[in-house]
């Protein structure tokens, strides 16, 4: 297998990838803030983490992934300024911040796992609520080495002395002078630059989540959280922490500043980071705008959430990607392709035969196309490929190859091609024959009864050229 290359936000490059400790892989990502549903563009990024660990693994690495969840912290303005989100969400519900973020989790949990996202067990999960200690044993050391100042308001990192002379950022090139008129950043009267950002919020009495610290009761800044959990789970020096480009000069660049302020250790080997969805119109799909399409209006349409997955990897990690419906629709129609060959093939056959030698050319450009920078419309369109060709040859001894690729696609092909096969109660059964039978004559409205009657005994149905397919409906904790 060639080596795995990406993209490096540090040196600005395509770079082979190569782990400290190999096979081991430790990799962060960002993780959701959860005061409201996470919308597509939010998807998108997960997506992508997930595809990212799933080349890894097919890389022979053994991941160890840590996702954060930010419940606590996270101001409306990423500059500490503004409300805690959660908090403001906990206000104009009427709940406690620990109900608002339980509510979003167990959301963020359902979208995951309709698009067949494979989320880090927990603690590897982990709650920034339930790490404050940690969060404050690292402010401790930036403190002590000289680069973290108490003032009546805060702890703050003194940012200027950490960059030196230069002021420019390590991450985003950005110096300090273009930071400041990019973003136009208020100057708290006892912080020492109007670049220094918290560590620890102190003499907030409003703030609903509070802990004792040395310094005294307050809560903890945005960026401590990701140092401090990464550094619990993976060690002092990671070899891959994803996130989105917003993310770059600001929440990225302030945890490498913090992280190896308290060290003196490099924080991350590769910075990885994924382009935005967007509209039609081209603006970035963001929560600040009001109106925000969720998975859910997917499902509203119609729409099997997994096109929305391989709706993704029509466009590079790295750039930007146009959402509409009718373009997740025509992703629909390419998920349809792959489950209706992954249907029909029989049981037993499928298991036992060896696959035609021919297949390894397109195994072999999956592949390749995956480890040239995470290339998935090329990877996508070998496996598209793989399937035709077995159509145009008249033969279908493709099973074990496409479901390799199906370890990254995530499809869920396996699973749909054992349901097919698999057998269910009589009546219904019948009542999936009797629908079959509807649709053929064109009589909707008898069909969508039926349908009903299927959903109501707790049965999906998906309908695809020449009939159907029933499945017990997931259940989601």
């Amino acid at each position: 297998m060639k080596p795995f290359h990406i993209f490096n936000t540090l040196s600005r490059r395509v770079e082979e990838f190569q782990p400290l400790n190999p096979p081991v892989v430790t990799y962060y990502s960002c993780g959701p803030t959860v005061y409201l549903p996470q919308h597509l563009g939010n998807m998108r990024a997960y997506v992508f983490v997930d595809t990212l660990r799933r080349t890894l693994e097919l890389n022979g690495y053994d991941v160890r992934h840590v996702m954060n969840i930010t419940d606590v912290g996270h101001m409306t303005s990423d500059a500490d300024a503004g409300e805690d989100k959660v908090e403001k969400t906990a206000r104009a519900e009427g709940k406690t911040p620990r109900e608002v973020a339980d509510f979003y989790i167990a959301q963020f949990k359902r979208d995951c796992d309709q698009l067949n996202i494979r989320l880090p067990a927990p603690p590897l999960l982990c709650r920034a609520t339930d790490h404050v200690a940690d969060m404050i044993a690292l402010i401790e050391r930036i403190v002590e080495r000289g680069y973290g100042y108490v003032t009546p308001s805060g702890v703050y990192f003194e940012v200027e002395k950490w960059r030196g002379q230069s002021r420019v950022g390590r991450l985003s090139r950005q110096s300090l002078d273009e930071q400041h008129a990019g973003q136009r950043l208020e100057h708290s009267p006892d912080k020492k630059s109007p670049h220094d950002f918290a560590l620890w919020v102190l003499n907030q009495p409003h703030h609903l989540m509070q802990w004792e610290s040395p310094w005294g009761r307050g809560y903890p800044g945005w960026h401590i959280e990701c140092s401090a959990m990464s550094m619990r789970y993976l060690g002092e020096t990671i070899d891959i922490h994803s996130g989105g480009l917003d993310h770059i000069p600001v929440h990225h660049e302030n945890e490498i500043a913090q992280s190896e302020g308290a060290t003196g250790k490099p924080f991350v080997r590769y910075f990885v980071h994924n382009a935005f969805l967007v509209g039609m119109e081209g603006a970035k799909i963001s929560k600040s705008v009001g109106r925000f399409p969720v998975l859910g209006d997917l499902a509203a349409a119609g729409i099997n959430p997994l096109a929305f997955r391989l709706f993704c990897f029509g466009a590079k990690y790295r750039s930007e990607l146009a959402f509409s419906l009718d373009a997740v629709r025509a992703a629909e129609r390419n998920l349809d392709y792959f489950a209706e060959f992954a249907r029909n093939l029989a049981d037993a056959e499928a298991e036992a035969r060896a696959d035609s030698p021919w297949t390894q050319e397109f195994d072999q450009r999956f592949i390749e196309a995956l480890n040239n920078d995470l290339n998935t419309p090329q990877a996508l369109a070998a496996a598209l490929e793989l399937v035709g060709e077995a159509y145009r040859r008249g033969d279908k001894r493709i099973w074990n190859t496409l479901k390799k690729l199906d370890a990254v696609l995530g499809l869920g092909l396996d699973a749909m091609r054992k349901v097919t096969h698999g057998e269910f109660p009589a009546e219904v059964t019948a009542l999936q024959r009797a629908r079959d039978a509807a649709r053929a004559a064109r009589d909707f409205k008898r069909a969508d009864e039926l349908r009903k009657e299927l959903e109501a005994k707790g049965y999906e149905v998906k309908d695809h050229r020449g009939g159907s397919t029933i499945m017990p409906r997931r259940r989601v904790a």
